[in-house]
C-alpha cells in the first residue's frame, strides 16, 4: 500500500532529525543507496525508508525533498512534532529577515485557523501573500496604510494606527481581539515583529505593552505569535518579553540549516532539531550533490532528476 504523497514534508522531517537519534549506529545492510547510514540501523529506520519512497509520486522526488527541503513545507510537522496549540502564547525569536519572516508566518499557518496579524514591516496585502491558506484580520501599522489599519474603520474615532503611536496601536489590537472573541474558529493573534517597534520605543516601555496585549489575550481566550528580536538585539541577560509567554521558539542557520528548538515548554526538552535547509544558490546546491554523490548516498535516479 503506497503512503499519501501529502505526507511527504512530515515524513522528510522525521527523516531529518532520525541521525539524531542517539542509538544511530551504521549497522544494518539493508537499505537505499542514498539514505545516510545513521538512518537505516533497525526495523523503524527501514520502516521511514520504505514510508519516504512509498511517498513519491514521481522518480527522484524523495531524493530532492530530502536533498534540499523547504523550511517552510517542513515547519508543519516540526510544530506537531512540539504540540504548538492556537490558544498558546509563544515568542519566535529570529532575526527579522526575510527568510525567518516567511518562517515566522509558516509556523503562524501551522498552529492557528483563523486570527489577527499586527503588522509592522510589510504592508497588508503583502501579509496575505505570506498567508495563503487563512484570511486573518490585519492590522497594518506600516507608513500609508488606510486608517486604523483596517480595524472598525467604519468607526467616527477612527485614526491613524503607527509604530511610533503605542495607544493607537493598543486600541486597534483591542478591538481585533474582541472580534476573534465573537468568531466561532478558534483564533491566534500573530505580532510581526517586534524589532520594528523596538525602533521606536525603548525595552521597558514595549515590554508594558505587551504585557497588556497578552493579558487581554488570556482573559479572552485568544493564543498569541510573537516575532521577537534574538537576544543578541537587546540588552540584558533575559530575553525580550519572554516573561509574559508560555515559552519561546528559537531559531538559527547553521550548515546550510534551519533548526529550530523550544525553550520553557512543559514536557519538551529544549534540543535544536532540524526544519529544513536554507536557500542555496545553484553553485551551492551542485557542490553539494557532489557531495552527496561522492560519499555514496544518492542513487542514479534521484542524481539525474535533480540535476535537471
Amino acid at each position: 500500500m503506497s503512503a499519501d504523497g501529502s505526507e511527504l514534508p512530515t515524513l522528510v522531517y522525521e527523516y531529518l532529525n532520525r541521525s539524531t537519534d542517539p542509538l544511530a549506529s551504521a549497522a544494518g545492510d539493508d537499505r537505499s543507496s542514498w539514505v545516510h547510514p545513521s538512518v537505516s540501523v533497525n526495523e523503524r529506520g527501514d520502516d521511514l525508508v520504505e514510508r519516504l519512497l512509498a511517498a513519491e509520486r514521481r522518480p527522484g522526488e524523495v531524493f530532492e525533498a530530502v536533498l534540499n527541503p523547504s523550511p517552510e513545507t517542513v515547519t508543519p510537522a516540526f510544530i506537531a512534532d512540539t504540540a504548538v496549540q492556537y490558544d498558546d502564547v509563544v515568542g519566535f525569536a529570529a532575526p527579522s529577515s526575510q527568510l525567518y519572516d516567511d518562517l515566522f508566518y509558516a509556523v503562524y499557518e501551522a498552529m492557528a485557523e483563523t486570527g489577527a496579524v499586527l503588522t509592522t514591516k510589510y504592508p497588508r496585502h503583502e501579509v496575505y501573500g505570506r498567508l495563503s491558506a487563512m484570511d486573518p484580520l490585519v492590522i497594518d501599522s506600516t507608513p500609508g496604510a488606510e486608517a486604523d489599519g483596517g480595524v472598525d474603520i467604519a468607526t467616527s474615532d477612527a485614526g491613524s494606527v503607527r509604530c511610533g503611536d503605542l495607544t493607537s496601536l493598543g486600541v486597534a489590537a483591542e478591538r481585533a481581539t474582541m472580534r476573534l472573541v465573537t468568531d466561532d474558529r478558534p483564533g491566534t493573534f500573530a505580532i510581526a515583529t517586534m524589532t520594528q517597534l523596538l525602533a521606536h520605543h525603548d525595552a521597558r516601555t514595549l515590554d508594558k505593552f505587551l504585557h497588556e496585549l497578552v493579558g487581554q489575550w488570556r482573559n479572552q481566550g485568544v493564543g498569541g505569535l510573537v516575532h521577537l528580536p534574538p537576544t543578541t538585539d537587546v540588552d540584558g541577560a533575559d530575553r525580550f518579553g519572554a516573561a509574559h509567554l508560555d515559552y519561546v521558539i528559537e531559531m538559527r542557520t547553521g550548515d546550510g540549516q534551519i533548526e529550530a528548538r523550544v525553550s520553557g515548554k512543559q514536557d519538551v526538552a529544549p534540543t535544536w532539531q532540524v526544519v529544513g535547509s536554507a536557500p542555496c544558490s545553484d553553485s551551492e546546491a551542485s557542490v553539494r550533490l557532489v557531495d552527496r554523490q561522492l560519499s555514496g548516498t544518492a542513487d542514479e535516479g534521484g542524481g539525474e532528476s535533480t540535476s535537471e
